[in-house]
């Protein structure tokens, strides 16, 4: 009976002694610890609450289609929203898009801002827009439309164009698809410097 009591006696004082190391370890962790240093705090994304919840916005929204003959159509930007007058309406902003010409060759567009027209499936690329062909021809222009339906990109503005051998300038652009081919045509004041590779 002896050795019971002292079993008990031993298992009562460690129930009681165990906590209190427990509670005694814990309160040193409080009393030793840093104060917290803000540089190191986790970083928390800088965005306007209100304003996420009053638009109805995508961030880094990714589209991929095809044209009527299976072409490949992706279009990538950084936001893109509905506009508020018209749903079918999406307005984005520092834009991508790559359209396949052949199995081949493409086009990469890139603009600061887009509207694209759902129903009518067009884009309106705005501000500072660059296309690149593979082919290695190069684009700049304020403004360039698009068109999904039948594939055309139409520069309403002044273009600049460079390439191998050559540099080009005009007052308006249309790159247009006609039984399968492509017709790239310049109208208005045309410049064009052409040095052949020697």
């Amino acid at each position: 009976m002896a050795v019971t009591n002292r079993y008990s006696q031993i298992v009562a004082w460690v129930k009681v002694i165990l906590p209190l190391l427990a509670l005694g370890l814990l309160s040193t962790l409080f009393l030793f610890s840093n104060s917290p240093d803000p540089d190191r705090a986790i970083p928390f994304a800088e965005v306007d609450v209100e304003e996420l919840a009053r638009e109805q916005r995508l961030g880094n929204p990714r589209f991929a289609g095809t044209l009527e003959d299976g072409r490949e159509v992706l279009f990538i930007a950084e936001s893109a929203a509905p506009a508020p007058d018209a749903p079918d309406r999406i307005s984005a902003q520092q834009v991508e898009t790559r359209v396949a010409i052949s199995e081949t060759d493409y086009i990469l567009l890139n603009s600061a801002a887009s509207e694209v027209d759902l129903s009518n499936r067009t884009a309106d690329l705005q501000n500072d827009v660059r296309l690149t062909s593979s082919t290695g021809y190069r684009l700049e222009s304020d403004r360039i439309v698009v068109s999904f339906e039948v594939l055309s990109v139409v520069s309403p503005g002044p273009v600049r164009v460079d390439g191998p051998s050559m540099t080009l300038s005009a007052d308006r652009m249309v790159l247009s698809e006609e039984t399968g081919v492509q017709v790239l045509s310049f109208n208005g004041r045309v410049r064009m410097l052409y040095e052949p590779e020697s």
